[in-house]
Parts: C-alpha cells; sequence; structure tokens
C-alpha cells in the first residue's frame, strides 16, 4: 500500500506538472499574441501618425504661400489706401497694378483630413500617450473649416470690386505673376474714383489680415503637432 501510494503521488504529480506546463505554455501563447497585437496596432498608430506629419508639412507649404498671397493683398490695399489722393492721372498704370492685386488675390485652404479621419475611425487614437498630441490634432483639423469660411467671405466681399475692376482697367500685357494671375493692368476709370469703391477696399483689408493672424497661429501649432509627433513615434520604438 505504502508502495502504491507513492507511486500514485509521483504520478499525480507528473501529471500535475505537465498540466501547469500546458497551462502555462497556453497562457504565455495567449500572452504573447496579445502583445503582437499591441504592437501590431502600435506600429500602424506610428504609421499613420508619421503619414499625418506628411500632411502637415505639406500644409506648413501652403500656408506659407498662403500668407504671401494675403500680405501682397494687404500691401496693395494699403498703397491705395495711401495714395488715394494722388492725382490718377499720374498714377494709372499703378492704380490698375494694385487694384488689380487686391482685387483677385485670395487663397483656397486644402483641407486633406483623410488620415487623421482614419485615425479616428480605426480607434487607433486611443493608443496615442499624450493628450496634447490627441487635442492638438482635434483642434488643427476642426479649425480647417474655419479658414475656409474666412476665405469664402473675403471672396464673397469683393463682387463689387470685381465688376468694378474689369470695368475701369484694361491690360497693358498678357504678364502674369507667379500665381497665373494678369498682373499688367492700367486704370482707366473715373477721377476721382467713386467712394463706394474706397469703402470696398478699407473693408477688404481687415479681412485679409484677419487671415493672416489666423494662418500664423496655425503654422506655430502645426510646428508644434510635428514636435509632438516626432516624440511619440520615438517613444514606442524605445
Amino acid at each position: 500500500i505504502l508502495i502504491l501510494n507513492h507511486q500514485m503521488k509521483k504520478l499525480i504529480f507528473k501529471y500535475l506538472l505537465e498540466f501547469l506546463v500546458i497551462v502555462i505554455g497556453i497562457s504565455l501563447s495567449f500572452y504573447l499574441e496579445k502583445q503582437n497585437a499591441q504592437e501590431y496596432k502600435e506600429s500602424l498608430k506610428n504609421q499613420s501618425l508619421q503619414r499625418i506629419a506628411k500632411n502637415i508639412k505639406i500644409d506648413i507649404r501652403d500656408s506659407r504661400l498662403n500668407l504671401s498671397i494675403h500680405d501682397s493683398a494687404v500691401i496693395a490695399g494699403n498703397w491705395l489706401e495711401k495714395n488715394w489722393e494722388s492725382q490718377i492721372a499720374d498714377n494709372r498704370d499703378s492704380i490698375g497694378f494694385y487694384l488689380n492685386i487686391v482685387t483677385n488675390y485670395n487663397s483656397i485652404f486644402v483641407d486633406n483630413q483623410e488620415e487623421y479621419r482614419a485615425l479616428q475611425n480605426s480607434g487607433l487614437i486611443e493608443l496615442i500617450e499624450n493628450e496634447k498630441l490627441v487635442t492638438g490634432l482635434q483642434n488643427k483639423y476642426s479649425a480647417h473649416a474655419f479658414y475656409k469660411e474666412i476665405e469664402k467671405y473675403i471672396t464673397s466681399g469683393k463682387d463689387d470690386l470685381i465688376d468694378f475692376l474689369y470695368e475701369n482697367t484694361v491690360l497693358n500685357s498678357y504678364q502674369k505673376n507667379r500665381f497665373e494671375i494678369y498682373r499688367d493692368r492700367k486704370y482707366i476709370g473715373p477721377e476721382p474714383i467713386p467712394n463706394k469703391v474706397r469703402q470696398l477696399l478699407l473693408n477688404t483689408i481687415p479681412m485679409h489680415e484677419f487671415y493672416i493672424g489666423q494662418i500664423n497661429i496655425q503654422l506655430k501649432n502645426n510646428e508644434y503637432l510635428l514636435d509632438l509627433i516626432q516624440k511619440e513615434t520615438q517613444n514606442a520604438t524605445n
């Protein structure tokens, strides 16, 4: 009986050990599978963030171009206001040149949200560790619609100016500027220029200045987001 008990104990111990090995093996397998799945999601998140970073760099390039457009419109509007009382006969080429700029210059904000929306819809955005990055991305892409509305407002505020420009200027040549807009115009309209046109110009300048302020804020935010994205993706690889 003692021998049997001893043998049974050895057998029980053997089966118990085998059972524990199997349980540990299964648990380890599940753990490794879970870790691999988590690492795969982290990899997808980082790839998505890197593509967003590329889009942000394009936004920065486009925003700087937009700034130059609106800066030119402000400079043109200020020149016209400063020289309003000057003799038109001596400034018809300059008036046509600057009136053309302030009337035709506006930007079109390119809104590329595809990669950000994919990050949101996939749930990968929840894996971002830095809450400031999450909030910053949300604020950035929600602001895009606002920039477009400003551009629409600027365009709609120039309808009468456009009519006045094409009724009261002629092309001196077919020279174009870097935005593919005819640049060489001469003013042939009445003297003095109607007060309504002056008031429209005065209303146009602050709209361009407001847009410039918004884009400058966006540029700073975009640079900050690039820094946060770099830190987020670097943390994952370390």
